[in-house]
């Protein structure tokens, strides 16, 4: 489909399964600017979905291929990548404000709720999608009329786990947990038959604990690299809550891979010994990264729920993404009123799109409270000084001021506001990002939400509102002229329809809102 959006700059953030298939599918489209993010880097295990990259990219940046790669198949697109976290300091309000809509290709939790913030103070339409296994879901989230991300919590306790990406660059112990069992399979199952596939299609024996040990905690690593211990240590069974040293876990380590080596192993949850090595490996990667650990019982039970992903069901919820963006682009009017969000899902027997009417929001949602409001700062301001303006500006008596979950400024407290009145805000708040603070009354009724931006130059306190005034969408969508011509020469046509003996869609919108795929 080609169609042409000469004043639309758009954001995709992450560039993974579903976003390669983004990518695909907008790649006749044109934009003033495409930008592009992600942090993460290509690995082989990647390959298989994520068809944008190829062997010969493992190690580099998804966003910079995935930029290359796009101006071969579509140099018409004006297309920017950045390599880098989404919620780093230099991608704030102040980045997203150039931006008229958002496409998320996420595979977080905590990466989505930022951008879901981000984007409904400044109020701009954005789409999200994601999959689990032969499980996906796509929605709308729209600047005014309905539900935010943050508005139905997801979950703590998750029992299934998405291993979309076998991540270079770890954050959190799944991620740790998710390579740790992948590497189990690729030295000692099936999978492991495939040498040109996989973490190990680099020359290296895979029965040789100590190479394999040094490879993948010491030289694929930029930083904290692990050394082989003394002999004394390795090859020795210890029990997980034995460990006390680094020392100890590489012996529980290499005992493990003794005893795994020299035959075709079937992943059990429940083997001990598959366990340990599980356990091991991912405390172990945890080390090198700098990331707080799992226990046991807990690194056990997200091993035995881990679901591969599957492009087909990437391709359909990025698919339902494109709709859900078109439809709000081409008919803006209509989408308020519908509102809708879709559910994809296979038993193996029949395929499910169920649509979904979204919801209004919760009243207790801060991240799309209607109220927000942004302030340059020069952080050398002392906290006092703010809280008399932002007293000023909400016409309030007393405030409470809460920033990362944690009080700052509560009237009641005396003692505190003496402590804490003559600190500059660069003694509280972090200088490179934005702050978000939540400012409630003194009886805990939300007032607004305040963005604090640093800015060394500004001296003065000036609050400004957060949305976006020059939003540049042009609706409809103006249509290549020679699809214009083809439009007025089938307008001139009689209409014929021709039906097929079985329909492969049927569709019933009157009684029931599940399209089912035969």
């Amino acid at each position: 489909m080609n169609l042409n959006y000469p004043k639309l700059k758009v954001l995709l953030v992450g560039v993974g399964g579903i976003g390669c298939e983004i990518l695909k599918m907008v790649s006749k489209w044109q934009f003033e600017e495409l930008h592009i993010i992600d942090m993460d880097t290509i690995e082989v295990s990647n390959l298989n979905r994520q068809f944008l990259f190829r062997q010969e990219h493992r190690g580099q940046s998804k966003a910079k291929v995935a930029e290359q790669t796009m101006k071969k198949i579509s140099p018409h697109i004006k297309i920017i990548s950045h390599h880098a976290a989404i919620n780093s300091p230099a991608y704030g309000l102040k980045f997203f404000q150039q931006f008229d809509t958002v496409i998320m290709a996420l595979d977080n939790v905590e990466t989505r709720s930022y951008v879901n913030k981000v984007c409904k103070a400044l109020g701009i339409f954005f789409v999200d999608a994601g999959s689990m296994g032969f499980k996906g879901q796509s929605k709308a989230y729209y600047p005014e009329y309905s539900e935010c991300y943050d508005c139905d919590p997801v979950a703590i306790a998750q029992k299934q786990y998405p291993a979309c990406t076998i991540r270079s660059q770890p954050t959190t112990c799944v991620h740790c947990i998710i390579w740790a069992k992948y590497l189990f399979e690729q030295l000692f199952t099936e999978a492991s038959k495939d040498s040109e596939s996989g973490i190990l299609e680099i020359n290296m024996d895979k029965t040789n604990p100590e190479e394999v040990f040094l490879w993948f905690f010491n030289k694929e690593i930029p930083h904290n690299k692990l050394e082989i211990a003394d002999v004394m240590y390795t090859n020795r069974k210890v029990q997980p809550d034995e460990i006390k040293t680094v020392e100890q876990l590489q012996g529980m380590w290499f005992w493990a891979f003794s005893q795994l080596k020299g035959q075709l192993q079937v992943f059990e949850k429940d083997d001990q010994i598959h366990q340990l090595f599980i356990y091991s490996s991912t405390l172990l990667r945890c080390i090198n990264f700098k990331i707080d650990p799992y226990d046991f019982l807990r690194i056990k039970t997200i091993s035995g729920n881990i679901i591969h992903a599957i492009a087909s069901t990437n391709s359909i919820v990025a698919a339902i993404e494109i709709l859900k963006l078109l439809f709000f682009m081409i008919k803006p009017a209509k989408t308020v009123r519908d509102l809708k969000g879709a559910i994809y899902y296979s038993t193996g027997k029949r395929e499910r799109i169920i649509s979904q009417i979204a919801q209004k929001r919760n009243e207790n949602c801060n991240s799309c409270f209607p109220r927000q409001v942004y302030l340059d700062i020069n952080f050398e301001i002392k906290l006092e000084q703010l809280v008399f303006a932002i007293k000023d500006f909400v016409m309030a008596e007393g405030v409470l001021l809460y920033a990362q979950s944690r009080v700052i400024w509560d009237e009641e407290e005396e003692e505190q506001c003496q402590l804490q009145s003559t600190k500059p805000l660069s003694a509280l708040f972090e200088q490179q990002i934005d702050n978000r603070i939540l400012v409630k009354d003194i009886d805990d009724k939300l007032l607004m939400v305040l963005w604090l931006l640093n800015n060394p130059d500004q001296q003065e306190i000036q609050f400004h509102n957060t949305k976006k005034n020059d939003i540049k969408l042009k609706f409809p969508a103006p249509l290549i002229q020679n699809q214009r011509k083809v439009i007025q020469q089938q307008e001139q046509l009689p209409l014929k329809i021709n039906l097929p003996v079985k329909p492969i869609v049927s569709i019933d919108l009157d009684d029931s809102d599940e399209i089912i795929i035969d």
